[in-house]
């Protein structure tokens, strides 16, 4: 269905729902007697947000809300493709959200519904290379 970095989203780790927002940078110019000009800024934020759900009690996943987490603490630019294999470009994880229910003897949702917040960035550096492949491991 999606992929972010390492994390291959699909029956385990399910998306439910993706969401995309883009939007451009203009600057205003005021000219005396007629309406302001605007002058293009190029693109500004560019947003995704991804909702799902995981059944930890029979298909596991919470490995993967953790690889999401350690990837949002390290602040590392991940690749997103959708599942037809079209880039979407790179992203940093600004937030992720969790809501366990249904809650088993350990305190382990049953359902863990969860939502994560991504930021479009440019390419990152070769220098990040290294921090990036390490998360694949």
């Amino acid at each position: 269905m999606m992929s972010l970095g390492p994390v291959v989203f699909d029956l385990v780790t399910n998306l439910t729902e993706t969401e995309s927002k883009t939007a451009s940078s203009f600057a205003k110019h005021e000219v005396v007697g007629v309406a302001p000009v605007y002058e293009s800024m190029g693109d500004d934020e560019s947003t995704f947000t991804l909702t799902g759900v995981i059944h930890p009690e029979h298909f596991g996943g919470l490995g993967t809300l953790a690889t999401l987490e350690a990837a949002r603490a390290a602040s590392i630019p991940l690749p997103l493709m959708r599942g037809d294999f079209t880039p979407l470009g790179w992203v940093l994880i600004q937030g992720i959200t969790n809501q366990s229910g249904y809650l088993d003897h350990k305190g382990v949702g049953r359902e863990v519904q969860f939502t994560v917040e991504l930021i479009r960035v440019g390419s990152p550096g070769i220098g990040m290379a290294s921090s990036i492949l390490r998360l694949f491991q």
